[in-house]
């Protein structure tokens, strides 16, 4: 057996014996990819429960209530009499939405007169609130145009002009790249990259800091200009698989559209990983405890995903938070998955995150180079004590 393959060995060995290490692949990257999209595994919230207090008691408000009850977002789980009792079902939970049909509703809508028809809902989570709105906005505006349709007929007015004179401008809303408007395709094809990001640079820090502890102790088994571009190679070629895990089995699990090509796909995650692997050597030999790498993720986990563009725009941040968000592969990573394979940019349109991710490379791989040569080994988080 030659050199090169018994250090290749010798690396594997390292990799699947470290307990930590295998939780972080086999136990986070799965883990993450069933748990964080389960509670939106239905997209949008829908069949919201909401209360009616109807104060007209006719024929229209009560077609009214059906509409709404007939509708996807909302459904109706009382009819109550005062204000004071709905809002007392929405305090305790009951109801996350409230619609007051007004007195002489029916007369007014019938004789062209305004009409006001009030709602209200718990705006402790958005999407909640929005789709309550939007359910009980649908079913009102939709009564009311078919009751002045029927009064404009009843004038004795032209049927084919009726639609328009009533909205003579109808908005047709559709999302360009999240037909469906759901939880799941804005925020879990990001999420993904962040999910590969984050137990990359766990797994293959604390086996960089572990092996330096190891050197430390002269049980190094492998030269050092083997070992390092060998554990590259072994966690790139793991996350290669994840990668097709989550952006091929769990996209089509979720139904995320994607409109990547899959050698360009394959491509891009090739290098995002390659930065990423670089930059988790390299975090592996700055810390000066074995624990180290996990803590620096978990501390940047949050500020990673707001600086990332897709939840707030990174155009909206200051430009020193921006350029300290460009050292981070997720940034150019996750902009460029989006961009690929949720928008269906071509490979050209990439340059910047690619140029980026290119850059990050050679910027990784110097300082892990740097560190490698001067760095002392790491501390333990816990060492045995001294016995003589």
């Amino acid at each position: 057996m030659s050199r090169l393959a018994r250090a290749w060995g010798q690396e594997w060995r390292y990799l699947y014996r470290d307990s930590a290490v295998m939780m972080v692949l086999l136990g986070g990257v799965l883990f993450y990819a069933f748990l964080y999209p389960l509670p939106y595994r239905h997209n949008v919230p829908g069949e919201q429960p909401v209360v009616v207090v109807n104060r007209d008691h006719s024929a229209l408000a009560r077609e009214l209530t059906r509409r709404v009850e007939a509708t996807p977002e909302v459904r109706v789980v009382a009819r109550l009499d005062d204000e004071d009792q709905a809002r007392e079902w929405i305090a305790e939970g009951r109801a996350h939405g409230l619609l007051v049909i007004p007195a002489h509703f029916q007369r007014d809508l019938m004789l062209g007169r305004p009409t006001t028809l009030s709602y209200a809902g718990d705006a402790s989570y958005f999407l909640i609130y929005s789709r309550v709105v939007e359910g009980l906005l649908t079913a009102g505006t939709t009564l009311s145009l078919e009751t002045q349709a029927r009064r404009a007929l009843m004038q004795g007015r032209e049927m084919t002009r009726i639609p328009g004179e009533l909205q003579p401008v109808r908005l047709v809303r559709e999302g360009a790249f999240n037909p469906l408007e759901g939880y799941i395709d804005y925020v879990v094809p990001a999420v993904f990259v962040l999910i590969l990001h984050q137990t990359l640079l766990i797994a293959a820090g604390c086996l960089t800091a572990r092996d330096r502890w190891r050197r430390g102790q002269g049980e190094a088994a492998v030269p050092l200009r083997l070992a390092l571009p060998l554990r590259l190679l072994n966690f790139v070629a793991i996350y290669l698989l994840f990668a097709m895990l989550y952006f091929g089995v769990f996209f089509q699990y979720y139904q995320v559209p994607r409109h990547a090509d899959p050698i360009a796909l394959l491509a891009l995650a090739t290098l995002f990983l390659t930065a990423t692997g670089l930059c988790a050597l390299a975090l592996g030999y700055a810390v000066n405890r074995l624990e180290g790498p996990t803590l620096v993720v978990l501390v940047s986990s949050l500020p990673i995903v707001f600086c990332a563009g897709f939840v707030w725009p990174s155009q909206s941040l200051p430009t020193a938070l921006r350029w300290l968000a460009d050292l981070v592969p997720a940034t150019p990573g996750i902009q460029a998955f989006l961009k690929l394979n949720q928008m269906g940019a071509a490979p050209h349109e990439l340059a910047p995150e690619l140029t980026l991710m290119l850059a990050q490379c050679l910027g990784y791989g110097l300082l892990l180079l740097l560190l490698a040569r001067h760095r002392r080994p790491p501390q333990p988080l816990w060492v045995p004590p001294h016995r003589d």
